[in-house]
């Protein structure tokens, strides 16, 4: 199943699953709210660029993802399973329960493009692709800083 979600300006954004297409507001507490379907609700992710970390909230989970350093093995646990978060520096995003993929995707020009998505993982799959979406923007923002201070001062 495929999960697209796109940054949009001033914190609004969208996420597109075959289910339907979902808006994403940016909430007075820093929180990015995604909309869902009326039996599912909204989600809230969250993620900080100065710690490297992804919250996600939906519902009764309460979700975070604390990046490790790219030597360093990234694992969340859900449900009583464990996942491991292959680096995300050429855009390309892997998770991982033990040897099975759960979720593969890439980045995009205003987003991220979850290809596949396992049925454990489906629960917060627009939350999960927004996450990502802020994280790759935070770490190509991030570059473009280090390679273009000066420009980067002004704005451009």
């Amino acid at each position: 199943m495929v999960v697209v979600a796109k940054i949009g300006i001033r914190g609004k954004g969208k996420v597109r699953t075959q289910e339907g297409v979902y808006n994403v507001g940016l909430a007075d507490d820093g929180w990015f709210t995604v909309s869902g379907p009326p039996a599912e609700g909204a989600g809230r992710v969250r993620y900080r660029d100065e710690r490297d970390m992804l919250e996600i909230e939906r519902g009764d989970l309460k979700l975070s993802i604390h990046f490790r350093p790219e030597l360093e093995h990234t694992t969340f646990e859900m449900n009583g399973h464990m996942y491991e978060v292959a680096t995300t520096d050429f855009g390309n995003i892997l998770i991982r329960e033990g040897s099975r993929p759960v979720v593969r995707g890439h980045g995009t020009v205003s987003g991220v493009r979850l290809l596949a998505v396992a049925v454990d993982l489906a629960p917060i799959e627009r939350e999960l692709a927004f996450g990502f979406a802020l994280r790759l923007g935070a770490q190509e923002k991030d570059l473009w800083d280090e390679e273009h201070p000066l420009l980067a001062r002004w704005g451009l």
